[in-house]
């Protein structure tokens, strides 16, 4: 299939070049060769954005349309994605190597979900009233909270840029977004399909470019009124530093090291299955990647064991053959990455079970491929259970009672997600509450539901992006109105 893909950047409706005209060569990484090249923005690509976006929210229709109407145009978002449901899903699987399995059979579909679900939030927002005073009736609108930067990581092109602009723009604001400058095409695309539908100017704004550049400027901007981020500890930390000279709100869903704990009365069969897929999809490139196993030591053996041999029979490869589970790491920098904590890992006496290097496959040497990895007689002070690695690594912890579980799930700076596996309902309520985390999975947990809220604790984040209370929360600001029915008013000072 030939994708003409859209290598400009979505300002106030129209498609611009960079104002410096630099531009990014974008590569496939599992074949090393160019796809197509990107304009890059520079601080006055960034104004440009910022200030369409300010003038759409102030002087134009979208925070004011009838809230039913603003929602028929994410409905209409949904549609026009599933109309290019084949070419959205091949451009991120050439983007970034995530299997065509992948991303026909979740991304797409999910980001098609997503817009559909908050299509119909846009209506829901509601304040509240407190009517019970004699002399007065007290309410609380909420309103758009203005113009939103939102900034994305590259692992999940299309998902996560739909996670950033679907509620936002349901709850009336206007919108600049900025890919990771790795994986914008899926980005861009979704700005055609703003075009096709006549999303009024402004509205939504797609730039390109470098974090340290676009991004910095972006979240500097003083026509900015809100930043949402998806991304690394570090840069969170600087966005933080950023906004608050501006006095802005901020939402960070930042790294993760989820916790996996297996009591001995699991469903064994089960557990294999969702250990493997919770580290190895994606290539362990997701922020919730279960990458710490934590093993009762009554079945601590047999599941290592079952887990080593299944992870054998995974298929590594071409990401766009659908027989293949695996494909490549999205980018060659974060490669090498993978690899020097692999060699830490070895070094810290970790136990190597498996993988641990490139594929011997002359076919896949020009790619970015890696092995599924799995280490063993892994202790809490290791780099490998205490650092995100974001690859397909998993590190196997051992513990004896139910205590010594939650201790080990907890002892770590990340909180974003835990996991548990058990057959007792009250031990898996009273470990629930005990652990520290903004989401918890429970014996597999269940499909992905667009309501379901993405808490992150400790060094995982602040706020949610997701979650139709949390939505409303963060994308809309509080307004109260005193209104006296009160006829006799007691002059001051008297």
């Amino acid at each position: 299939m030939k994708i003409n893909w859209p290598t400009k950047m979505y300002i106030d409706g129209n498609w611009v070049a960079s104002a410096g005209g630099k531009t990014l060569p974008l590569v496939n990484p599992a074949t090393g060769e160019k796809l197509t090249e990107v304009t890059l923005a520079d601080a006055r690509d960034v104004d440009a954005a910022v200030t369409a976006a300010r003038k759409a929210f102030d002087d134009g229709p979208w925070p004011r349309m009838e809230p039913l109407e603003r929602g028929r145009y994410l409905w209409k978002m949904a549609e026009g994605v599933r109309k290019r449901f084949d070419e959205m899903s091949i451009t991120d699987t050439l983007n970034m190597g995530k299997p065509i399995r992948d991303t026909k059979g979740w991304d797409t579909p999910v980001s098609i979900q997503l817009l559909e679900s908050y299509a119909g939030l846009a209506d829901k927002i509601a304040g509240k009233c407190w009517g019970s005073f004699a002399e007065s009736v007290q309410m609380q609108l909420r309103d758009p909270v203005g113009v939103v930067a939102s900034i994305a990581p590259w692992n999940y092109p299309l998902t996560n840029a739909v996670i950033k602009i679907a509620p936002a723009l349901a709850c009336g604001n206007c919108l600049v977004f900025k890919p990771s400058e790795l994986a914008p095409l899926t980005a861009l695309m979704l700005g055609e399909i703003a075009e096709e539908i006549g999303l009024p100017p402004g509205v939504l704004n797609i730039i390109n470019g470098f974090g340290h550049d676009a991004g910095a400027t972006l979240v500097a901007h003083p026509g900015v009124n809100k930043v949402s981020f998806t991304g690394r500890l570090q840069t969170g930390v600087a966005i933080m530093k950023a906004a608050a000279d501006g006095i802005k709100s901020v939402t960070l869903e930042l790294g993760g090291k989820t916790p996996n704990v297996i009591f001995p009365d699991a469903p064994m069969e089960n557990v294999v299955n969702d250990a493997l897929t919770s580290i190895f999809v994606n290539m362990g490139q997701v922020c919730v990647a279960a990458s710490r196993l934590i093993v009762h030591e009554s079945v601590h053996d047999e599941l290592v064991e079952r887990l080593v041999a299944k992870a054998g029979t995974l298929r590594i490869g071409d990401p766009m053959d659908e027989r293949n589970h695996l494909g490549c790491v999205a980018v060659a920098s974060h490669l090498q990455t993978i690899e020097q904590y692999v060699a830490k890992a070895k070094a810290e006496k970790a136990r190597l079970c498996i993988g641990g290097k490139r594929p011997d496959d002359p076919a896949l040497a020009r790619g970015t491929f890696y092995l599924p990895t799995i280490f063993d007689q892994v202790t809490p002070n290791m780099t490998i259970s205490r650092e995100e690695v974001f690859g397909p690594v998993l590190a196997v912890l051992k513990f004896r009672t139910d205590e010594e579980a939650v201790r080990l799930a907890n002892d770590n700076e990340f909180g974003l997600m835990a996991c548990l596996w058990t057959s007792d309902a009250i031990r898996a309520m009273q470990v629930v509450r005990q652990l520290r985390a903004g989401k918890v999975a429970v014996n597999g947990g269940g499909a992905f539901r667009p309501s379901t809220p993405m808490c992150g604790r400790k060094h995982s984040g602040i706020g949610a992006d997701l979650g139709f209370d949390e939505a409303i929360h963060e994308y809309t600001a509080g307004k109260s109105v005193l209104w006296s029915v009160s006829r006799e008013k007691s002059p001051w000072p008297e």
